[in-house]
């Protein structure tokens, strides 16, 4: 893996560790991400799947939420 060495002024590094730290993730993999989506966005690499779901499974009405089992998706129900 290659080392880039980036400059920002304060006010940036304090944004991106405020959103590192957001999102659970060291600040280098936090720039990371930022870098390769923006290249993915600009068809300069391919885009990758994220890893995470993005969506609120509590938000879901229809159906086990993903990685559940029916029965336990019935019980969150029911809790909830």
């Amino acid at each position: 893996m290659a080392k880039v060495i980036i400059y920002l002024k304060d006010t940036e590094l304090a944004a991106l560790n405020s959103l590192a730290q957001r999102e659970y993730r060291a600040l280098k993999a936090q720039a990371a991400l930022i870098i390769r989506n923006e290249l993915a966005r600009l068809s300069l690499i391919p885009s990758e799947q994220p890893t995470h779901q993005t969506t609120d499974p509590e938000q879901s009405t229809t159906g086990p939420v993903e990685g559940l089992s029916e029965m336990q998706d019935t019980e969150k129900a029911v809790e909830g």
